[in-house]
């Protein structure tokens, strides 16, 4: 019998190109979850959450970019259609081509890119090493405006713009930090850490849950005077969790001032642990929405607040603080339930929302008085 040789990854030693594919997507993310600290990246507040969705599309080499096309579809041209020189995988699209090194040369950052490594991975921790948080938000929302860019240019042949890509970095950041103070101003003291509803008027805690599938849920917490008054739990469809967060608030107001009817000077504060959501309300301006769908909804929202809602105030506070809205928001994108009113009846048809609520409220409710 002739020796052959045996795959050691299968049980039948036998290889093929699925096995030979996972084995390498295996060894990959080692390497990438070995050498990137994700949980830092997640936690810094000035880079967006789109933007560090993209860097973890990046280092898992999730992106369409023509090399990975290719690899699947061998039709498709492997070479890079910017420079038309060589073949775009990651470090040729983000630094190596032409359009791109322009970009570095000219970003606050001055990236000399003749000196980074060739693996995409070793190349975003080098630079992420040497780098505070502000200017990792530079350096991550660079990359996510080349990619931007790049796709304008593979897909609407647009113009490849180095200067304007620099520009756009530069606006976002400042924005960003001008927003952030902005909004700290106007958030009470320990708002951040813990909100307490036990304070005097009307306070409205929202949240909103979205899935792959593009299903979502909204949900809001109505208390007044620290006790609560009533729930609403919208579900429906939009193709991104900013968009879900945007229609939730919305939901809110409308039922606050429609539903319960209060007049429109009434004091009402709305919660939400949407930074980007409060910051477009707040300034009046829906210009730099991580997502055009929302644009629509928050133009609307300003419009409202600012003449219909003369007493509203939308404000931000950590996650921790919306727990109530967000379990119930998660019920009524997983049961598709539309439902305003009381707490009783809303445990009543749906069951599933007495696990979302306070078990302080079921034992309040039962020592009132009839």
């Amino acid at each position: 019998m002739d020796d052959f040789l045996i795959w050691n990854s299968t049980k039948s030693g036998r290889y093929s190109v699925k096995e030979g594919y996972k084995e390498l997507t295996k060894q990959a993310n080692l390497q990438i979850n070995s050498n990137v600290n994700w949980n830092l990246i997640w936690k810094w507040k000035r880079i967006a959450p789109k933007v560090k969705f993209f860097l973890w599309r990046l280092l898992h080499k999730g992106l369409p970019l023509a090399t990975n096309m290719h690899a699947r579809i061998q039709t498709i041209s492997p070479v890079c259609q910017r420079c038309q020189k060589e073949n775009e995988y990651e470090m040729h699209c983000m630094f190596f081509c032409n359009t791109s090194r322009q970009v570095w040369f000219a970003s606050p950052l001055g990236i000399r890119v003749h000196a980074l490594p060739l693996d995409i991975t070793a190349t975003v921790q080098q630079i992420m090493a040497t780098l505070d948080e502000e200017g990792n938000q530079i350096f991550a929302h660079t990359l996510w405006e080349i990619w931007k860019q790049r796709n304008k240019t593979v897909i609407e042949y647009c113009n490849f713009e180095p200067q304007g890509v620099v520009q756009r970095v530069k606006t976002t950041c400042n924005a960003g930090r001008q927003g952030i103070e902005a909004v700290n101003r106007r958030i009470p003291q320990g708002a951040h850490d813990k909100h307490d509803y036990n304070g005097e008027g009307w306070q409205i805690i929202v949240d909103a849950s979205w899935d792959t599938l593009n299903n979502a849920g909204g949900a809001y917490v109505v208390y007044n005077r620290g006790c609560i008054h009533s729930i609403g739990l919208h579900s429906f469809q939009v193709h991104d969790p900013f968009h879900a967060e945007a229609i939730a608030v919305k939901e809110a107001m409308c039922y606050v001032y429609d539903g319960i009817k209060l007049p429109g000077d009434t004091a009402v504060q709305f919660f939400s642990d949407c930074m980007n959501l409060v910051l477009a309300v707040n300034q009046g301006d829906a210009s730099g929405l991580p997502d055009w769908r929302a644009a629509g909804t928050v133009h609307e929202m300003i419009k409202r607040s600012e003449g219909e809602y003369g007493g509203m105030s939308l404000q931000h506070v950590q996650r921790e603080a919306v727990k109530q809205a967000h379990d119930l928001a998660n019920v009524a994108r997983r049961g598709k339930i539309n439902y305003q009113g009381g707490v009783i009846m809303a445990v009543q048809q749906y069951g599933r929302v007495s696990t979302c609520i306070d078990e302080n409220y079921f034992q309040r409710v039962q020592e009132a008085p009839p």
